[in-house]
């Protein structure tokens, strides 16, 4: 079952596999390139995974909203504990959580995730689907009636709209515009929780999360504040905006990073880059890449997804929880072009990939799309890697000393 919904209502479609008590998973993506997975067992929800699953923060505020204290990662890190819904990190924590807390606690923490997740899918006008029968999410913490839990997000999602145009979207961040007048009207103590909310720049998601409210409520608090022009919200970045949040050095032709643990494609790679003209290093081992990409600061990055020590997934995964690469292109070479593989590259944050064997046309061709043509003119590549290695081991050196 797939198609467009444009053709059939959200409504429609959750109470056809709910009918049906289907078993499988349920992908949603939008026209931004935004992805939702939903795990659906006889018909009932499990679990969404989307772009905030790969990441730990939406358990982090979570939790800081039920003033519960975040275990010490640094000690014990939840994702070697347990392989709990592997490969989908705020699932396997929720599971390893319950070592610290109680069953009710991980559920209420569960619904949470799994209602702010449902309010994004419920808010989409159009986008693409595909339902496909698998074995159920397992070990399961608990399940949700399907239509019921829409019909509650839809009720919500009207009252959201309510509040448009002072409110456009739950990653906007809260600033304060009149803060001499917010000191006259307001009490001490609700000052000092704007002020703080709004240094930290937070959105209105993550807002919600930590007061352990709904958007909607959130947003009805904020909005005659909105409407008297005493504080505002900040859009976030477009969708899709590759612009990185650091300055990139200027450089004679673009660099492109390749990790890739097959000898042979980094060969392929390598030389097709370096002729057309760019600044082309390939490395095999992820784990080695990882520790010299922040000095060779590339403007693209290709990445295999089968590789021993970390997978392409969480190397992309890495990469865009640090400010630097947050934006930078990262695209997948694989042979694996299934629905799976394409949700769980583009959920870890992959700007496209590349299906194994391409030739060197497609890859100059998807090379150029993300960073541009090259300067033919530029010079050997290989001594790039070899002056951040040598800067590497200088700064090392001196560190030690």
């Amino acid at each position: 079952m797939e198609g467009r919904l444009s053709d059939i209502d959200l409504y429609s479609l959750f109470q056809s596999l709910s009918l049906a008590q289907r078993t499988g998973e349920l992908y949603v993506d939008d026209e931004a390139g935004n992805v939702w997975l939903l795990f659906l067992y006889h018909g009932r929800l499990l679990y969404i995974a989307d772009r905030h699953s790969q990441g730990l923060e939406r358990l982090q505020d979570l939790l800081y909203g039920q003033g519960i204290d975040w275990p010490n990662l640094n000690n014990d890190h939840p994702l070697v504990e347990t392989t709990a819904g592997s490969g989908w990190p705020e699932y396997e924590c929720l599971w390893w959580l319950l070592q610290h807390r109680n069953l009710a606690q991980i559920q209420t923490l569960w619904r949470s995730v799994i209602r702010e997740a449902l309010f994004d899918v419920a808010s989409l006008y159009r986008g693409w689907f595909c339902f496909r029968l698998t074995a159920a999410l397992s070990p399961q913490l608990a399940s949700l009636p399907l239509v019921s839990l829409l019909n509650d997000t839809l009720v919500q999602l009207r009252e959201w709209k309510k509040l448009y145009p002072y409110i456009r979207s739950a990653d906007q961040q809260l600033d304060l515009a009149n803060a001499t007048e917010l000191h006259r009207i307001l009490p001490e103590s609700r000052l000092k929780y704007l002020e703080n909310w709004a240094g930290e720049h937070l959105s209105l998601r993550q807002l919600s999360r930590r007061l352990g409210r709904d958007l909607t409520s959130v947003g009805k608090v904020l909005s005659p504040y909105l409407q008297q022009g005493l504080i505002q919200l900040n859009s976030p970045l477009p969708s899709g905006y590759l612009m990185p949040l650091s300055p990139i050095p200027l450089r004679e032709s673009p660099r492109i990073v390749c990790i890739d643990d097959a000898a042979t494609v980094r060969q392929v790679v390598e030389l097709t880059l370096k002729n057309a003209g760019y600044e082309a290093t390939a490395i095999a081992h992820p784990l080695k890449a990882l520790s010299l990409i922040f000095q060779l600061n590339p403007d693209l990055i290709l990445c295999d997804i089968a590789m021993p020590e970390l997978d392409g997934y969480d190397f992309c995964t890495m990469l865009r929880h640090t400010p630097r690469f947050r934006y930078t292109p990262i695209i997948m070479l694989t042979s694996l072009v299934g629905l799976p593989d394409r949700l769980r590259a583009n959920i870890a944050g992959a700007t496209d990939y590349l299906s194994k064997p391409f030739t060197s046309t497609e890859l100059l061709t998807m090379t150029r799309r993300y960073i541009g043509c090259a300067n033919p003119a530029h010079g050997n590549s290989d001594q790039i890697l070899n002056d951040v290695l040598e800067q590497k081991t200088s700064g090392e050196t001196l560190a030690g000393q």
